[in-house]
């Protein structure tokens, strides 16, 4: 807890000051008046200033009030509300659940909501980065099976020094992955791609980034030119509504030169050559 005093002309406007400036709801406003603004007798020994002294909560304890009130609202039994800090990195934990599957939804989709929801609300307080929600162990159970089947080739980045781009993940299964490498001082993460075919791309604390983004980019050039299908001349288009027109533009076509000969007469057809005589007799 943090005690703020604050000075000014009027209580009311002290607290609609203060309240804006620290971004204070009225489930975390706490205050005490240390001096009210007097008058004095006949004008004389006038106190024009107030005091009051604030009770501000750290930043843990205001999301856990928020999560507290915002499950009560929501008609949520539980027990209590752990807080763990990290850095700049706040852990809560939800213990003691009544109907767990309400609150983890499914694959967890409603303790995704929770979680994304806490952290806009959160996202301009300067003493936290990140916000993550769990529900009696849930969140830690399922990442430790999720990270089994990559935590084999992220070991193998520190020894080979090469950087290993996944495959397209869910915004909850990319956060597993980030959590897991922040952890790790040797490593680092970056996002690649858009909508659902964003990838991570884990790669050592050595290399730039910017050295990984052209590797992956010259990576997707070449497989892109390997798809690449070979270029065929275009065909004509054909007019299936009047198919003699298709004959017709191939012959007429001038593109095409085609060299025709004179047709040979039959033998049959040649004229024979007139006899000739021999003092009147034909000789054939």
């Amino acid at each position: 807890m943090t005690t703020i005093d604050k000075s000014g002309f009027s209580v009311e406007e002290i607290i609609r000051k203060f309240r804006r400036e620290n971004n204070i709801r009225d489930h975390e406003l706490q205050y005490e008046i240390l001096k009210r603004p007097s008058k004095g007798f006949f004008g004389l020994f006038a106190n024009k200033v107030a005091l009051v002294r604030f009770h501000v909560p750290e930043s843990a304890d205001r999301v856990r009030l928020y999560l507290e009130t915002l499950l009560k609202k929501m008609g949520v039994s539980f027990g209590q509300i752990k807080t763990k800090t990290d850095g700049k990195t706040l852990y809560l934990t939800i213990e003691g659940v009544v109907e767990a599957g309400f609150i983890i939804g499914k694959n967890g989709s409603m303790l995704e909501t929770l979680q994304y929801l806490v952290n806009r609300v959160f996202e301009d307080d300067k003493n936290i980065d990140r916000i993550y929600l769990d529900a009696d162990g849930y969140r830690e159970r399922r990442e430790s099976q999720f990270l089994q089947k990559y935590l084999p080739q992220i070991n193998k980045i520190k020894i080979r020094g090469k950087s290993l781009t996944l495959g397209p993940m869910s915004p909850g299964e990319r956060r597993i992955i980030h959590r897991h490498v922040e952890q790790d001082k040797g490593l680092r993460t970056l996002t690649i791609g858009e909508g659902e075919n964003k990838r991570i791309v884990i790669f050592s604390s050595k290399q730039k980034e910017s050295e990984v983004r052209l590797e992956n980019s010259c990576a997707k050039v070449k497989q892109g030119e390997k798809k690449s299908p070979k270029l065929r001349s275009p065909r004509r288009p054909r007019n299936s509504a009047n198919p003699l027109a298709n004959d017709n533009q191939k012959h007429n076509d001038p593109s095409e030169e085609k060299t025709y000969s004179k047709p040979k007469a039959p033998r049959n057809s040649r004229p024979r050559s007139k006899p000739k005589t021999v003092s009147g007799d034909k000789i054939d």
